[in-house]
């Protein structure tokens, strides 16, 4: 009954969302079984397949794009945005509202969320009021149709800070939450390679697409025995996903089809962290899994900062 709520739900939800309401992905979310491309593709086009990664552009001329104190003032303007949403009893019901701030993997979530709300008339959603120290993590160079940016910060009542990322496609008037986690206990954000301006490096989108089809093959695969490693890259020995996947996988569980645009920088030891998310088949949404994963230099293990399986 739950299953076939969340199916009906994420068809008309996420249809109405993703098209009707004009809100399109920087890049599409890559299928399952779609090799990493070259560059990002819109939604209704298949991915050209590549075997290699392409060349990361050549960083452009010019001002930036998005500066830290504007990150800062989006992000404050967002969260009151969507405290007031969240106020609403069915605010779940309200596709325009969760579009104009709620992308990607938190569409997904939000989809989840109607469910919940379709059993428990009880349920809500608790207000985000950040805390404490805010860091935010603005690349210098944006990739072309928008721009984005990462923010940790410690919600009140949390006792464990997050890290979210935004996007905000060129020709919109603001940013959304495209996906967001908890870190893991003891586990810390690495320090980002910044310029004299406070700008992070962004580091090659093509990487951590390999990333996410490296953690997709995982979690896909009950006995680990898929060509697990194929992508050049393979979750560390003690990376936290192995220990999860044996209690979530035998609980309500179904095969992650794609996944959302990796958004990541270059480290201050010249490795690699991302945050992106693994979905399912927008037919039948039952869980998210965002993921904050960190690759340090020289090596081809994937260590996980954060992690949030959302069902």
């Amino acid at each position: 009954m739950v299953r076939e709520a969340r199916e009906a739900l994420s068809v008309a939800v996420l249809a109405v969302i993703l098209t009707g309401c004009g809100l399109v992905p920087p890049f599409s979310a890559r299928p399952a079984d779609t090799p990493a491309a070259a560059s990002p593709s819109r939604p209704g086009t298949t991915p050209a397949p590549a075997t290699t990664p392409a060349p990361t552009p050549e960083p452009s001329s010019g001002a930036p794009r998005l500066t830290p104190a504007a990150a800062k003032q989006a992000a404050a303007s967002w969260v009151a945005a969507y405290n007031k949403m969240i106020k609403k009893r069915r605010w779940a019901d309200d596709p325009d509202a969760m579009s104009r701030l709620l992308g990607e993997a938190a569409l997904h979530e939000a989809v989840i969320d109607r469910a919940h709300l379709e059993e428990d008339k009880k349920r809500v959603r608790k207000p985000i009021r950040l805390t404490g120290r805010q860091t935010y993590y603005v690349p210098r160079e944006q990739p072309p149709g928008g721009e984005w940016f990462m923010l940790q910060a410690t919600y009140r009542g949390e006792d464990r800070p997050h890290i979210l990322s935004f996007w905000r496609e060129a020709g919109t008037p603001s940013f959304v939450l495209a996906g967001k986690s908890p870190l893991h206990y003891g586990e810390r954000v690495p320090e980002p390679r910044r310029d004299s301006g406070g700008y992070v490096t962004a580091a090659p989108r093509t990487i951590g697409t390999l990333l996410a089809l490296e953690y997709r093959t995982f979690w896909n695969s009950p006995k680990h025995t898929s060509p697990a490693g194929a992508t050049g890259y393979r979750l560390a020995k003690d990376n936290y996903s192995r220990r999860a996947f044996p209690q979530v996988y035998k609980g309500l569980y179904a095969a992650y089809r794609s996944f959302t645009p990796a958004y990541g920088f270059v480290t201050r030891g010249g490795g690699s962290f991302y945050l992106f998310s693994l979905l399912n088949n927008p037919q039948g949404v039952t869980q998210v899994l965002t993921v904050g994963a960190f690759v340090p230099r020289g090596r081809k293990t994937i260590d996980e900062i954060a992690g949030d399986w959302y069902a």
